[in-house]
């Protein structure tokens, strides 16, 4: 199995990166320290793979680090080593999709904008089911519907616990008019939308047809990714038809967040108004 880079592998890898430096230690001297590769520091400084206990103390005294600097140092080692939540991803989703699965998990807050449809997280199994029968030309077909919905019932689980990620949803009215998979499926996920709100930590908000234009209408579904570390920035994810992208340019994120906050406190109607909204829509669709 390829080596995974993950924030916290990547966290360790550049807080090691700087001791050597600073010690003006070179991908040479850790070759001759170590026996090992430059290539395989490459990989740990990057966040790809982590180094052995034993080898991260020789770094460190090599490197000169300070008691506190170690301490640090190995808190990192074991908080990248511990066996986080795991999320299962259909072998579907490209490489940036499944990166984005492994940091939603690390993250503690979740803003996502949608224009088109129900954001994964507060999907039932049967609207994604019906999206993903209607999607079919972007998938692998070794992948079965099955599964599709491990996967996302996996990924939702991020929303309940004593760590549960804190997930602000703003819909475009559009999205809970679109009746997907028929009346009483699209019902039962309004339904759903309703009870998930009720949870202290989503906030779900719709952007009624009546505030006309804002910042992403034109665009797919974005979300941005914050974590309790300060000193780790936002990240955005743009989700597209069999694939995504991630925003790194911090002066890009910061728009997105901005247009975000703009949209929420300025477009789109109250989560109180939004639940009745969802509900009155709910109705509808159940009377039919």
């Amino acid at each position: 199995m390829p080596s995974v880079q993950t924030r916290r592998k990547r966290k360790l890898g550049q807080f090691l990166h700087s001791l050597r430096k600073r010690a003006g230690k070179t991908e040479e001297d850790f070759e001759n320290l170590t026996r090992k590769s430059q290539a395989t520091l490459s990989r740990i400084e990057s966040g790809h793979s982590l180094p052995g206990w034993n080898v991260l103390g020789a770094m460190l005294t090599f490197y000169e680090a300070s008691e506190g600097e170690r301490r640090e140092a190995e808190d990192m080692w074991t908080d990248a080593n511990q066996d986080s939540k795991r999320v299962a991803h259909p072998t579907v989703y490209n490489p940036k999709g499944r990166a984005f699965a492994r940091t939603e998990v690390d993250a503690n807050s979740s803003r996502t904008i949608e224009s088109l449809g129900i954001p994964g997280l507060l999907q039932t199994p049967e609207y994604t089911a019906t999206t993903w029968k209607s999607s079919h030309q972007f998938h692998n077909p070794a992948v079965d519907e099955g599964r599709v919905l491990a996967a996302r019932a996996s990924r939702a689980k991020i929303l309940h616990g004593p760590d549960a990620l804190e997930l602000h949803a703003l819909l475009d009215e559009a999205v809970i008019h679109r009746e997907v998979g028929g009346p009483q499926v699209m019902a039962a996920q309004l339904r759903h939308l309703l009870t998930l709100a009720e949870m202290p930590n989503v906030t779900i908000q719709v952007i009624p047809f009546s505030a006309g234009s804002y910042g992403t209408m034109s665009g797919g579904g974005s979300t941005i990714l914050g974590f309790a570390d300060e000193q780790d920035p936002d990240a955005v994810y743009l989700e597209y038809p069999g694939g995504g992208e991630w925003v790194e340019n911090e002066e890009d994120v910061q728009k997105f967040v901005a247009s975000f906050r703009d949209v929420a406190s300025e477009a789109a109607l109250s989560p109180a108004a939004s639940a009745e909204l969802i509900g009155r829509q709910a109705t509808y669709l159940e009377d039919r």
